[in-house]
């Protein structure tokens, strides 16, 4: 094994152990524990074969989704391992236009690592991923450390909000030029997250977390 793949095995081996060890503590807080979901935590996704080699990081919110009977079949982050997904084609597509490839060039991962009893946005009167976010967010900065410098595509408007400082600017639609008549007069001006207004401190660009057929151009 070469040391480039050593050091990302390294990395995704740091990432599960620490991963699990903060879901003991999360399901032994009686405040949190109703919420979270028991089950292992998805691997990242280690497209690179070596930390230089990364040049984008996605980020996802949370690996749970609608059907909970389906969280068995979710074993990697953004369910990255399964091709023919649209998830995968959505991400391979944005990788295509930005000039890289999803198995060469990628690194993703989640906020939350763990899987929640419902999708955050169904728990009624809780800011789920807030109050979860003490948690993950000290281990997500740690996590991202060796790779210094490198964008980040984050996924969805909760994943936003939890990450922006400023709430005015949490908006998906506001970093896309989003315009009623998009069919006749398409988004041109898109922009990013700085650095300094979020809690990564890394420069972010805010996509949706579905495919979306709204516009086909990707901001560069």
């Amino acid at each position: 094994m070469r040391v480039g793949e050593t050091k990302m095995l390294d990395i995704k081996t740091k990432v599960a152990r620490k991963s699990q060890n903060i879901l003991q503590k999360i399901l032994a807080n009686s405040n949190l524990n109703p919420y979270a979901h028991g089950r292992s935590i998805p691997d990242v996704f280690m497209g690179a074969d070596n930390p230089e080699n990364v040049r984008l990081v996605l980020l996802g919110q949370d690996p749970t989704v609608k059907r909970l009977s389906s969280l068995k079949n979710i074993t990697t982050v953004l369910n990255l391992d399964k091709q023919g997904s649209n998830l995968y084609k959505y991400i391979s597509r944005i990788c295509e236009i930005l000039g890289l490839k999803l198995n060469q060039h990628i690194y993703a991962t989640n906020f939350a690592k763990n899987f929640f009893v419902s999708l955050p946005t169904q728990i009624e009167g809780r800011n789920i991923l807030d109050e979860f976010s003490d948690y993950w967010l000290p281990l997500l900065r740690e996590e991202l450390a060796f790779s210094p410098g490198r964008p980040i595509i984050t996924f969805g408007q909760p994943l936003l909000a939890v990450l922006t400082v400023n709430q005015r600017k949490a908006l998906v639609r506001q970093y896309w030029d989003y315009k009623q008549d998009w069919r006749q007069n398409p988004a041109t001006n898109f922009s990013s997250v700085a650095p300094d207004e979020n809690k990564l401190g890394r420069r972010l660009f805010p996509f949706t977390n579905q495919v979306c057929k709204r516009n086909s151009t990707v901001p560069r």
